[in-house]
Parts: C-alpha cells; structure tokens; sequence
C-alpha cells in the first residue's frame, strides 16, 4: 500500500468492458497526477473474462486477461449481479479506506451510473458507502444497476420500455447526485451518451464534450482534442467533489467548457 496516499479519500476506478484494471489506470495516469494530491485511485478488475473491448487493440495487446462488468447474453442476471457487488466490496474492503466517488469509463459509466441511481432509489446494495460523486468518462446507455428490483427478470430495463423501446427517463430515475459526464463528439457510442445525460439532474451535472473518438483526451493516436481538455475534467471533479465538502476545505476552481442539456457548449 502506498502510505503518501493512504490519507487521502478513495476514488473507485471502473474500466470499460474488454480491458481490465491494470489498462484503465494507464488510460487515467494523467488524471491521477493531476489529482494525486486529492484522491487516491483504486482500481477493480469486472468479475467476467471477455474479449478485447473496442479500441483496446492493438494498443494493449498482449494485457490480457480482459474483463467486463456484464456477461453477454447470461440466463442468470441476478447471480451476476451479485459478483459485481461481491467484486467492489472487496475491492473496497481490501483498500481499507474511505470512497467518496466513482470513476468509470464506457461500460465502467454505466455501472457508475446505475451505482448512483441504486442510491437515489434507496436501493444501493449492502456494503456501497454514501457516493459523494460520480465521474462517466464516454458513457453508454442505459444505466448498469446492480439492484435486484432492475433485473430483467422484474421489470423492463432501463431506458427501456415494454416493447424494446427507448424511452425517456422517469422523474423518480432522475440521478441527483453531483456528477460530470464526458463525451467525445467523434465517438461511436455519442448518441447513447447523450441519452446517458438525460439521467442525470442538469443542476447537479457537469457534462463536458471534446473532439474526440471513444477515448480520454491525449489517448496514443488522438490527434483532435485540445492539450488543455484534461484540465478541464480534473476542474470539474473537483467542483462537484468540493460541492459536499464544508466551506473553504477544498477551493473548486471553476469549471470551463460546459456542454449544457441542449448539447451548447458555455463558459
């Protein structure tokens, strides 16, 4: 264990399905020193091997093994849903110390999603602690919850309606919670990000768009976005982290490049 940082609160860190643990922390090494004096990044591995997710090759080729935090096409929602729970209380319990937030990307945001909606429902599992905050970096649609009530076998899924639909989300689904979403406007999935973003409560959310492919601002080969765009995320996080906190403990800077409900971005 890292003692320089054993003081500092806990940033669960979820990857995006068909990579792992060990990939996601290089994709965020500059998050994390922009942020080391802030938050200590812990890591979780999803509970099912998988292929290499999109984008992982050839980059990581050779990082096997891969995971994912669903299993496709899987009989058994429910006893998958337990794995997930049992994977992050370990996890956390394994770290010791204290979690304020979540950092999830493309399939990772959508657990980090339905994370926090568990919680806004009152339905979080046993052993989640109070989430200060969530960070969705490329997020897809719908939110991943890992309540028994959202199984498939209980009710339609959702962001989905009876007939296999999309549909608007629900005011009692409406996600308070402090959150930033992120998105690249040259992303394959951009559109089921935008829907992801009509979870969340435009009072509460930071959502941040960028010129770029389904990746982090800076990723090998991105060529589009702007070398100041991941300041500008670190910024948010510590908006929306500062938000809880008792005046003057943490000075928020102010957070730039702000994509509002209708996909405008402002200052």
């Amino acid at each position: 264990m890292d003692e320089s940082t054993n003081h500092l609160p806990r940033l669960l860190c979820l990857h995006g399905g068909g990579t792992s643990a060990m990939i996601f922390k290089i994709q965020t090494r500059r998050l994390q020193w922009a942020l080391r004096s802030t938050f200590k990044f812990v890591f979780a591995d999803g509970p099912f091997p998988s292929g290499a997710g999109p984008g992982v090759l050839p980059a990581f080729a050779g990082c096997e093994p891969y995971y994912s935090w669903l299993k496709p096409g899987s009989q058994t929602p429910e006893q998958d849903q337990r794995r997930v729970r049992h994977v992050l209380r370990k996890v956390m319990k394994d770290d010791g110390g204290e979690f304020v937030g979540l950092l999830g990307f493309s399939q990772g945001a959508r657990l980090t999603a339905g994370l926090l909606a568990d919680q806004e429902e009152r339905n979080a599992a046993e052993g989640m602690p109070d989430w200060k905050f969530g960070v969705m970096l490329c997020g897809s649609f719908p939110p991943l919850s890992l309540s028994l009530a959202r199984t498939p076998s209980t009710k339609p899924s959702q962001g989905i309606d009876e007939h296999g639909e999309t549909r608007e989300p629900g005011d009692d689904e409406i996600i308070h919670v402090p959150s930033v979403l992120v998105r690249g406007t040259l992303d394959p999935h951009c559109e089921k990000g935008r829907r992801l973003v009509k979870y969340f409560d435009p009072e509460t959310a930071i959502v941040m768009a960028f010129k770029m492919g389904h990746h982090l601002p800076g990723a090998a080969g991105d060529t589009t976005s702007d070398k100041g765009d991941n300041q500008k995320i670190v910024d948010a996080i510590l908006k929306v982290y500062a938000d809880h906190l008792p005046f003057g403990e943490l000075k928020a800077p102010k957070a730039t490049a702000i994509e509002d409900m209708n996909g405008q971005l402002t200052v």
